[in-house]
């Protein structure tokens, strides 16, 4: 398969199609990305495994990446605190050109080989963390200094790329390849490529969760359900479900401990034992 800057000849008169043509092409182009993380399900797995051992040993992990790459993990790592409780001292990221390159591009930041290095240095970048580098092209500076520093204080450097053969693979420990292919507009990387990256963050961070004890069964026991009542309602019916109790007793309960759900998960359960 050709790289994410080739040009991709299924689409090259994407401009003379109807709207359902083109919506249904980029809906079908998205099946590459499926493929693409199925194929790298082992380096997926290595890679889930070894984090959860070094946030097990007091370790942190911190994702590396510059504009879209960059954006997909600070949107993983907002959303493990209202989901999973997880915080920062687990899961953290430094992207290119800093927190305003979340909502605006911040063109030439990812040049940059010496920025990663200081905003690891920075968060104290030590032995027990993982640095997880995320550039679609293989090649972005700022992500691939971050990995060498990442090797030079002994952290676990995990890459992931959507092209083969870039030194980004030379550089991380573990190597996620995601060979997604030509984008339907040239360059265009938020796209199929972006979906596939997205993916991975997702499987890895929930993974992670669960390994840790961040749920209970398959339901987000340490979410933040103070947040709304959306969430306060989410957080009786899962007390009601797992225990058997009324919707008012439940209420009652979470209520009473302020809806850190996971206490009252750990009280039923020991009136359950």
């Amino acid at each position: 398969m050709e790289g994410t800057e080739d040009n991709n000849t299924f689409s090259r008169n994407i401009d003379q199609w109807n709207t359902p043509e083109i919506l249904k092409f980029i809906h079908l182009s998205d099946i590459d990305a499926y493929e693409a993380v199925s194929a790298a399900m082992e380096q997926i797995t290595e890679a889930t495994e070894k984090i959860v051992e070094r946030l097990d040993d007091g370790g942190r992990v911190i994702y590396a990446g510059a504009g879209t790459s960059g954006r997909l993990a600070a949107q993983d790592v907002a959303e493990l605190w209202p989901t999973y409780g997880i915080g920062s001292t687990l899961f953290d990221y430094i992207i290119a050109g800093g927190r305003e390159a979340i909502s605006h591009s911040v063109e030439g930041a990812e040049d940059s080989l010496q920025e990663s290095v200081d905003l690891l240095k920075q968060k104290g970048l030590g032995k027990n963390d993982v640095v997880f580098g995320i550039t679609a092209s293989g090649t972005t500076p700022f992500v691939l200094s971050a990995l060498e520093y990442a090797r030079s204080v002994g952290a676990l450097s995990v890459g992931m790329t959507n092209n083969r053969c870039r030194p980004v693979e030379e550089i991380a420990k573990i190597a996620i390849v995601l060979n997604t292919g030509p984008e339907v507009i040239q360059g265009s990387t938020r796209m199929k490529a972006g979906t596939s990256q997205k993916m991975v963050l997702s499987m890895i961070s929930t993974a992670v969760a669960i390994k840790l004890g961040y749920t209970h069964r398959n339901t987000m026991s340490n979410m933040g359900a103070w947040y709304n009542q959306k969430l306060q309602r989410r957080a009786v019916k899962m007390v009601v479900q797992e225990f058997g109790v009324s919707e008012a007793d439940a209420r009652k309960l979470l209520e009473d401990h302020s809806y850190r759900i996971a206490e009252v998960f750990s009280l039923l359960s020991r009136k359950k034992g």
